[in-house]
Parts: structure tokens; C-alpha cells; sequence
């Protein structure tokens, strides 16, 4: 539908792998999953037999040693079918980067070969209940005792939570912790350490996505446990959460174009008195603007893309680009349930059209809400001036 030029063949082979391993072993047995309400651990293992699980990491650890472009076509392959519950990215390409740029050998040997194999899922712990987007203001405290370090407080809404067998925990430093008591470091933290309480959370959208709550009492891990620096864990935030929305606008731009590619196969098979729905100039136009939505997405979006393989890290682009690519999935999930009429919300098309709705809207939530990026995106620009 939108022609682009930034992959080679090799990366369009890899499309066609995991295009086909998520047919094969995926699709079948999705919807059940959806009720279930969780991914189970043997599709992380065959994801990872497959090589489909942190390819950017060293082969030494585990890894395909591959680039960048290659994490873009499995997000882009799980966006097309709207696999929200098997969101591999969220291991390979937003949890896995903190192991490889601030772990120590003994960290990166104790967890990345278990994060790239699916023996091991892992958790990115950081919102509360009380704070979302605000990071800084965080209640969970990170303190030092003569046995080590000491976890309590709450987090909200973790993706993988219930699953994962590893938690990068962030919190505020407490009492003994090098810094300001206003500073945040991060944990790494083994989920069968006692004292951990986890709560699966139910509802309506991502249905599969393994989403918990998570609760810290007096959680003792060793001072060994610390990632990277102590209090230096807000920077360290900031400087991953460009890529990481970077993932999710990839996904939602995915699944944008392809519910919209969708709705032109239904709408042209509708039948009215004047032939089909694709007869009428209305219709015309709204698809011209979405499509038009879509294109313009994808070229901004490709162009962060490119700066990312090349090493060229920009927050505030990645930014707008999830700004953009969930606002137009909105549109384009709604108008498909619109253009579907009574089979908009009944029926097999109903069940599907009305989920992609739900779902667009949780992606434009995540990762910080449309809200907070655009407060983001104005205020660098006035800052700028």
C-alpha cells in the first residue's frame, strides 16, 4: 500500500520468517490466549528457537549480532496481525537494551542469554499507580542494608509482569544509597525473591498482553543487584525511552496500514443499491485522508528508523512519531468500525473491529499518553526558541 525503500533482501527474507512463524505457531492459537489473558512461556521458547528474540545482541550472548532493521520488520510482522499479547519487542527491543548497555559481564552472562533463548522473560517495572509519565515523582524506595539492597513500594500496569522471571525495578534511593534520596536507580530483580506479590490485571484492551500489578515488601536482593549507577536511574530512563517509542509507533504505524487495507477488502465486497461502499464519494474522501495520514506517518516514521541504525538516538522525533502513528490508528480503528455498519459490532468483523478500537486506544496510553507527548513536544519547541 505505501512504497518503501529502506530494507534489503535479506530483510525482506527475514519478513517472510517471521511472517510464516507467527501463522504457524501464533495465529492457530491466539484467540485463546485472549482469554486466557497471557502469552504461555513455550510460544517465548519457540520465539527464541527461532531467533526471533533479541537479534541485536551479541552472538556470544545469545544474539543474532544483527541490526536494527531487523527489530523493525518482527514489529512490524506482529503489528499487521495486532499480535498485542506477543509483543517480543517489549524483551528484545525495550527491556534487553538496559542489560546491554549498563549491565556488567556477570549481569549480561546471569540474563541475556535467558532473555534471547525465552528461558527467561523479563519485565520493565517503572509505573505507579499514582505516577504514569511523572518518573521523577515515583514512591517506591531503594534502600541499603548490611545484607544488601531493599525494594518496597507499588507498581501498575507491567506488561509481562505476571510472567516475567526478571523485573527491572526502578525507585527512589533510600536510606545508605550513594546520592540524593531524590534520585532513582534501577534493580535488577529475580521474580522468585520473596516478598514479591504480583496481581494479574484484567481487561478490555490487548486482552493477551500479560498485564500485573506489583508490590514490594522488604525485598532483599544483593548490592550486585544495581544496574548501572546508583541515582543515575532517571537519565538512563530518558536515554531508552526515545527507542522505546520508537517500538511502539513501528507497531502502531504497522497495524494502522493494515486495518486500513482491511477495510478497503471489506468495504469493496459490501453491496448497496448503488454497487458497494466504495461507490460513494464520502467514502472516497475519508480514506483518501487516512491514507494520506498513513503515508506521510511512514515516511517520518522510516527516516527515524534510518537515524536509529545508524546510531543517531532522537527522543523528541521518536516522539512525535508515536504521537502521530497512534492518533491515525485511532481514526483508522474507528472509521472501521463505522464503514462496517451493524457488522461493526457483531459478529466475527464486529469482535475484531471493535478490539482494534479498544486496542488503538490503549496505544496511544502507553509509553507516555498523547497528552504527555504533546505537553513534551511544545514545550522543546519553545524552549528551543
Amino acid at each position: 500500500m505505501i512504497k518503501r525503500s529502506i530494507f534489503s533482501p535479506s530483510d525482506e527474507s527475514l519478513r517472510l520468517d517471521v511472517a510464516s512463524f507467527l501463522d504457524s505457531e501464533i495465529a492457530p492459537h491466539y484467540g485463546i490466549w485472549e482469554k486466557d489473558g497471557r502469552i504461555p512461556r513455550d510460544a517465548w521458547l519457540k520465539a527464541g528457537r527461532a531467533g526471533l528474540l533479541c537479534r541485536t545482541a551479541p552472538k556470544n550472548y545469545g544474539g543474532q549480532g544483527a541490526g536494527f532493521l531487523e527489530s523493525v520488520v518482527i514489529a512490524e510482522e506482529l503489528g499487521k496481525r495486532r499480535f498485542s499479547g506477543f509483543l517480543t519487542f517489549l524483551q528484545s527491543d525495550i527491556l534487553a537494551p538496559y542489560f546491554l548497555r549498563l549491565a556488567d559481564d556477570q549481569q549480561k552472562e546471569a540474563y541475556l542469554p535467558g532473555l534471547c533463548s525465552g528461558s527467561k522473560i523479563g519485565a520493565l517495572a517503572v509505573t505507579e499507580p499514582q505516577s504514569g509519565s511523572e518518573v521523577g515523582r515515583m514512591r517506591t524506595t531503594i534502600s541499603r542494608n548490611d545484607a544488601g539492597l531493599v525494594v518496597n513500594g507499588h507498581k501498575m500496569h507491567i506488561s509481562n509482569g505476571f510472567s516475567a522471571d526478571v523485573l527491572l525495578v526502578a525507585g527512589r534511593n533510600g536510606a545508605g544509597m550513594k546520592g540524593a534520596e531524590a534520585e532513582i536507580s534501577l534493580l535488577i530483580v529475580d521474580t522468585d525473591t520473596p516478598g514479591i506479590a504480583r496481581t494479574p490485571i484484567d481487561k478490555s484492551g490487548m486482552r493477551a498482553l500479560d498485564t500485573c500489578e506489583l508490590t514490594f515488601e522488604n525485598v532483599c536482593v544483593p548490592a550486585q543487584a544495581l544496574l548501572g549507577g546508583s541515582g543515575k536511574g532517571l537519565l538512563y530512563f530518558f536515554t531508552f525511552i526515545g527507542l522505546e517509542r520508537l517500538m511502539l509507533a513501528i507497531y502502531a504505524q504497522a497495524s494502522a496500514v493494515a486495518i486500513l487495507q482491511e477495510l478497503l477488502t471489506f468495504c469493496a465486497g459490501r453491496k448497496t443499491s448503488a454497487g458497494s461502499i466504495l461507490d460513494y464519494q464520502f467514502v472516497h474522501c475519508k480514506f483518501a485522508d487516512l491514507y494520506g495520514e498513513c503515508t506521510v506517518n511512514q515516511a517520518f516514521l522510516d527516516a527515524c528508523i534510518i537515524d536509529q541504525a545508524r546510531g543517531r538516538h532522537d527522543p523528541h522525533a521518536a516522539s512525535l512519531a508515536k504521537l502521530r502513528t497512534t492518533e491515525t490508528l485511532k481514526a483508522v480503528a474507528l472509521l472501521a468500525v463505522q464503514f462496517r455498519g451493524g457488522l461493526g459490532v457483531s459478529g466475527a468483523s464486529g469482535e475484531r473491529a471493535t478490539q482494534d478500537m479498544i486496542d488503538s486506544c490503549v496505544q496511544s496510553i502507553w509509553g507516555g499518553s498523547s497528552e504527555v507527548l504533546r505537553d513534551a513536544i511544545g514545550k522543546g519547541l519553545i524552549n528551543g526558541i
